[in-house]
């Protein structure tokens, strides 16, 4: 396995960045609406940020705020893990993970978090190599479109 760099994506990467995003949306059943408008917003705005792996853009993790507010604890939303079939299983997930995690903890998170699809196994496997610990759902999410 050869070293991995992974560098902060920009507002400049949206367009590289768009079809990843569009892939990962499809593995998961969904239709994408996210636009190269959409994410260079994103990012613009530090709404969400995030790493990315290649030239071109082969991999990418995206992140957001998150946080307890009960506990007073901040913390960081590992949103998006995407690495192109292509270039799987040679360190690219884990790689990202870690520069996300040193950014995160620079920015004064004290956790992560992180979700999987259930029989993602190589995702599950992957975040617990990290430390992640897998926890049952312990409430519903709802969602209202405004």
């Amino acid at each position: 396995m050869w070293k991995m760099h992974p560098r902060s994506l920009t507002p400049d990467d949206a367009s590289a960045l768009l079809p990843l995003v569009q892939a990962l949306a499809a593995d998961h059943g969904h239709a994408p609406e996210a636009t190269e408008h959409s994410l260079r917003r994103d990012l613009e705005e530090g709404w969400i940020w995030g790493h990315g792996l290649g030239d071109p853009l082969h991999a990418y993790l995206l992140a957001h705020p998150h946080m307890r507010v009960q506990f007073g604890e901040r913390g960081v939303h590992f949103h998006h893990v995407y690495v192109h079939p292509d270039h799987r299983r040679r360190g690219a997930a884990r790689a990202l993970l870690q520069a996300a995690e040193a950014e995160a903890k620079a920015r004064g998170c004290h956790y992560a978090i992180i979700s999987a699809v259930p029989g993602n196994d190589a995702a599950r496997a992957a975040y617990e190599d990290q430390g992640f610990v897998c926890r049952d759902a312990q409430f519903w999410r709802f969602r209202k479109v405004f």
